[in-house]
């Protein structure tokens, strides 16, 4: 594909391969080669593509009916997919609210917080306190949310003044203490914020429990969410996780990716993986005590956009909840993804360039630093992470993440591998080893 063509690509001075099909964790060039899809999309993908059963599923839906506004009527698929996504929580989550995409579950999230606290009496909380390194989307609300400084470059003028607490990031702690009261006091940060707001105006606090790409995929120590939720409920602060990347699996073993971390969160999003990438698709989930919250005093919630709940989504969700299932996905995520982590430890940490292999699920990432010992990072500049990310699709055929500023946003690089749920180890093995050698190539070029 050229870049002189009618599309308006991300990277103005990048070519970008043209694709024409898929199947399974590969992507088809018009020519046949084969490109290794290692991160799913976006973490996205999470069935493979060339899903039969989905594209099934679209088709009769279409054919039947391809919309119905949420504003005059419910459907049964709409019923059915919010049944399953709600049943998936074992009861922690009551009510579904169906968008497009994650900014737009960030952006409806932060307005049903709100809306709570109007309804109940509280209406001086409005304030919502984020972490640094966090990255919730890209509207304008859901990025003054993101502490993510590399992608808010240049639009802070638009941005809405946030709170923002460090980083539960073990690998480069903001505070010095003891690793094991780590979790609790990086956590207690979150306390100190509210007192400095004002707990009168602090309406929500919003985390990823496994940070995408803004900290390489570094899921929450044991005991953070748990003081967390302590600190919540004390000064009457709605918990929302951020599941948009973590979420629908990815993580392996539970849907939810909170499971993991012994918390109950008053709203979640979701996105991404809900859908297995067939439809753009995303979702609000809250808990029984929100929707009554928001129920006070005769509240209702009418925002929301105009293909929010549409039937043709939630035909594709429930055929991703059916084929997660039929295929026990989530049990083979979890098996994957630990096998994905240990042969990333055994190849990949060895490289002089690689500091720390993290993750949960299948969703393993790789911090990049110059030296292992002291853990300096690359400067911005070299764009160490791109070089990789480059090496491995022009002289691999493999599609990997990568991301810069994980490093108090100012510097830091990383990697993320993240194929679809279906991985086997002989995929794996061979994702592995094209990692491996685009580190190679890109260390000899940079002296290592």
């Amino acid at each position: 594909m050229s870049k002189h063509n009618n599309v308006m690509s991300l990277d103005f001075h990048r070519d970008y391969p043209n694709v024409v099909s898929g199947k399974g964790i590969y992507m088809y060039k018009q020519d046949g080669t084969e490109i290794v899809d290692g991160a799913s999309g976006p973490v996205l993908v999470s069935l493979g593509h060339g899903i039969e059963e989905i594209a099934d599923a679209m088709r009769e839906q279409a054919v039947k009916l391809a919309f119905a506004h949420r504003d005059d009527c419910v459907t049964p698929e709409l019923e059915e997919s919010c049944r399953l996504l709600a049943e998936a929580s074992g009861g922690d989550l009551d009510k579904i609210f169906q968008v497009c995409g994650g900014s737009e579950a960030t952006e409806m999230a932060m307005k049903m917080a709100r809306k709570y606290h109007i309804q109940k009496g509280t209406p001086g909380k409005y304030k919502i306190i984020a972490r640094w390194q966090s990255y919730h989307g890209i509207s304008n609300g859901a990025l003054s949310l993101s502490g993510f400084a590399k992608r808010k470059a240049g639009y802070e003028p638009y941005m809405i003044e946030m709170g923002h607490i460090q980083p539960a990031y073990p690998y480069r702690p903001w505070v010095d203490c003891d690793p094991k009261d780590y979790a609790k006091v990086v956590a207690q940060a979150l306390e100190t914020e509210i007192l400095a707001q004002g707990p009168e105006t602090v309406a929500a606090f919003i985390a990823e429990p496994v940070v995408g790409m803004a900290l390489c995929a570094c899921p929450a120590p044991e005991g953070y969410f748990e003081e967390i939720r302590r600190i919540c409920d004390k000064y009457d602060v709605l918990l929302i996780l951020d599941e948009v990347m973590c979420g629908c699996g990815r993580t392996g073993e539970h849907f939810y990716a909170y499971k993991h971390f012994n918390v109950k969160p008053d709203i979640v999003t979701m996105g991404k993986a809900i859908s297995g990438g067939y439809f753009p698709l995303a979702a609000v989930a809250i808990s029984e005590k929100v929707y009554k919250g928001m129920e006070m005093n005769g509240g209702n919630f009418p925002p929301g956009y105009s293909w929010s709940g549409n039937p043709l989504g939630a035909a594709v969700n429930i055929a991703v909840m059916k084929y997660l299932k039929e295929h026990d996905l989530l049990n083979n995520c979890a098996k994957m993804g630990e096998y994905l982590k240990s042969e990333m430890e055994k190849k990949i940490l060895p490289h002089p360039t690689v500091g720390e292999i993290r993750g949960k699920g299948l969703m393993v990432g790789a911090e990049l630093v110059k030296n292992k010992e002291t853990k300096e990072c690359f400067p911005l500049s070299d764009g160490y992470a791109g070089q990789v990310q480059d090496e491995a699709l022009v002289n691999n055929n493999i599609i990997i993440e990568a991301s810069q500023g994980c490093n108090k946003g100012q510097s830091g690089d990383g990697i993320v591998i993240s194929p679809a749920f279906i991985v086997t180890k002989e995929d794996i093995d061979m994702i592995v080893d094209k990692v491996d050698k685009a580190l190679t190539a890109v260390e000899k070029r940079n002296g290592f």
